[in-house]
């Protein structure tokens, strides 16, 4: 029993490393960005001093909305200009999230809160709350694009099974096409 045990996670170990960074780059030429980011997170320490690597592994976390992936390329990402430049893109993202989290969760104020503008959705969306640019209606926050007014974003935070989770929705012509949750 305890053979097949050990087999069984050395088959496991090997199909996770059996990925390399050519197949990250292909999943994330083919916009299969989730594909991307999972893998990545597989194989982080045999690339993790790899910035390309570390830049596709943390744009495609990023462009599936698994940003708390973002963690491990943001510290690798340093020797370079633009690595440096990178990271501190992806750290203000992760932490307006954060601070987001923070505010719905613990009724915070956070409206004196600067930070560079980024073109993440989730960036959008600080901003306005922020900027105070928001409905208030039955503990949601509902916020409007101002280059499509069929969209909307409602957030909230929701908790299911003992964890609060902040919720962001999309709405077109008031029916939801996208669903994003962090924590």
């Amino acid at each position: 029993m305890i053979k097949k045990i050990l087999l069984l996670c050395f088959v496991c170990w090997n199909i996770s490393y059996a990925y390399t960074i050519n197949d990250v780059k292909n999943f994330y030429q083919d916009k299969k960005f989730s594909k991307a980011c999972s893998i990545s997170g597989n194989i982080y320490v045999a690339y993790k001093n790899n910035e390309e690597f570390l830049n596709i592994f943390a744009s495609s976390c990023l462009k599936s909305d698994m940003i708390n992936r973002l963690v491990l390329p943001i510290i690798k990402l340093y020797k370079t200009k633009q690595a440096r430049e990178n990271a501190a893109y992806f750290s203000t993202i992760l932490y307006e999230k954060k601070m987001l989290y923070y505010a719905l969760c613990d009724n915070i104020d956070i409206s004196y809160i600067n930070l560079p503008k980024t073109d993440y959705i989730l960036s959008k969306i600080f901003n306005k709350f922020v900027q105070g640019a928001y409905d208030l209606k039955d503990g949601k926050y509902w916020f409007g694009n101002s280059k499509d007014a069929t969209i909307k974003y409602k957030l909230s935070i929701e908790e299911r099974n003992g964890i609060k989770k902040m919720y962001l929705r999309t709405y077109k012509n008031d029916s939801i096409i996208k669903v994003r949750v962090y924590w």
